[in-house]
């Protein structure tokens, strides 16, 4: 049963690179693609018509939280700034708003929580999505029953999600004065670690294998080095992905150099972290300055030799009034980089216009961040980090996550550029059709695996009881 998507602006990946071809055409059965071209002549069972659309590879949104951004809007934008401690830009949402919305919330408010953002995120062009799953921290409990709910949930609505529960020796809270306290987590991590390991084995490949799992250890500084360590040999042995938070603030950055007497980078390759299996979460503080001109010879080469990732979240650091300085000159340094959304929205159109027009703001320069650029980093930046040739692209043999994007509307004609358009115009309301492994699971812009109406109206019935338990 193949299905031609004909008429439209393809996206095609030719020779290392996506490159557009006018009025080409995307062939696949069933999961896979099987052409990409200027024309198809093989036998067709369906066709979708592309006119007026862009035919381009889904979004891999590298890292994302489901469970509790959406409790916490309200909170991270304007009204907890940091006004009165300027030089810690990220302490007030980092430290203080993020542990007392995930204390207020409960299992079903979460599960509630991560159904709508599956939502937006199938509606907004991400086919595959990186979900920093259900906390410890939250309710301060370990419990693994509410991560397999989200992973359900996540497998019935046909997105592609690599999920992994997060396990911790510390957990952190801003103190009045403005200092970070950590407090012991009473098993040291260790009874959580071992339930989030179980997860990983018994639930990967679930759902035609759109489920995948990885290890997530929650913070750089929440896990002491025997903790990294063992999350690098368990990882080894199940063949599994790590991904960390880390580069997040000053203060991290710091804590690392003063415990450890090592730079961030050079503590993740003493725990054995570092790999082509490994991604950073965040990755903007990762020397004193913010600035990766002060990285010293031997971490760059740690960190490329190692073919490490680094996922970055630019909206998430520009709302917070800083900016990674930058994606430029991780390039020219030559790291890999993917991006993902981490909260609000969780549109990949706004990470790659933030990402653009920051670097060009920090590297001064417009001659910097160019369009075909920091679209790879969305689609096959991502898909490489996970260890997927068959992601991002649209190639025969890639499989079938497909997104069409509208361009006969007022703001896009003409597009004389798609990378253009799709880097600096186009938003996620301009998704029009997306599919995974083939099947349509948006059509017309609307999401037809999730009774949106309904989880909509649920998530704001369970946000009137967790609102008055946010406590800052």
């Amino acid at each position: 049963m193949t299905t031609l998507i004909r008429n439209a602006t393809v996206i095609a990946w030719q020779d290392g690179q996506h490159v557009a071809i006018e009025n080409g055409v995307v062939a696949f059965d069933k999961d896979r693609i099987i052409h990409v071209g200027e024309s198809y002549d093989g036998p067709v069972t369906d066709i979708i018509d592309g006119t007026g659309r862009i035919a381009a590879p889904g979004f891999v949104n590298a890292h994302l939280h489901l469970t509790d951004t959406p409790f916490t809007k309200g909170y991270l934008e304007d009204n907890v700034g940091v006004i009165d401690r300027p030089n810690q830009e990220y302490s007030a949402n980092l430290y203080r708003a993020l542990p007392a919305i995930r204390n207020a919330t409960d299992p079903d408010a979460q599960v509630a929580a991560a159904v709508c953002a599956i939502a937006e995120c199938l509606r907004t062009g991400s086919t595959t999505i990186m979900e920093m799953a259900y906390d410890e921290e939250i309710m301060g409990g370990g419990d693994i029953e509410p991560v397999e709910r989200v992973a359900l949930a996540a497998g019935e609505a046909g997105i592609r999600c690599y999920t992994g529960p997060r396990y911790r020796k510390y957990f952190y809270h801003e103190q009045p004065n403005g200092q970070i306290r950590y407090d012991h987590n009473p098993s040291d991590g260790r009874d959580r670690f071992e339930l989030c390991k179980k997860f990983v084995r018994t639930w990967d490949g679930r759902f035609e294998g759109r489920l995948k799992t990885f290890l997530a250890p929650g913070q750089i500084d929440t896990c002491d080095p025997d903790l990294l360590r063992e999350t690098r040999k368990a990882a080894d042995e199940i063949g599994c992905l790590i991904h960390l938070h880390a580069g997040q603030s000053i203060q991290e950055y710091r804590l690392i150099k003063q415990s450890h007497r090592l730079t961030t980078i050079e503590y993740l390759a003493d725990t054995g972290l570092l790999g082509p299996d490994f991604l950073i979460g965040h990755g903007q503080w990762l020397t004193e300055t913010g600035s990766a001109n002060d990285l010293k010879s031997n971490e760059i080469e740690l960190l490329r030799s190692s073919e490490s990732s680094i996922a970055h979240l630019p909206w998430c650091k520009v709302r917070r009034g800083g900016a990674i300085d930058s994606i430029e000159k991780y390039r020219k340094l030559q790291f890999r980089q993917c991006m993902g959304t981490d909260t609000f929205p969780y549109d990949m159109f706004n990470e790659m216009r933030i990402a653009a027009v920051s670097c060009k703001l920090v590297e001064k320069s417009a001659n910097v961040a160019f369009a075909p650029f920091v679209y790879s980093m969305a689609t096959v930046g991502g898909a490489d980090a996970l260890g997927r040739q068959d992601l991002g692209r649209l190639s025969a043999g890639a499989k079938a996550d497909i997104i069409l994007i509208r361009t006969d509307t007022p703001k896009a004609t003409p597009v004389y550029d798609p990378f253009l358009f799709m880097v600096y115009t186009a938003t996620g309301d301009d998704v029009d059709t997306v599919l995974v492994d083939g099947r349509t699971v948006v059509k017309g812009g609307e999401v037809l695996t999730i009774n949106v109406p309904s989880a909509v109206s649920k998530l704001n019935e369970v946000a009137k009881r967790v609102r008055p338990r946010i406590v800052l």
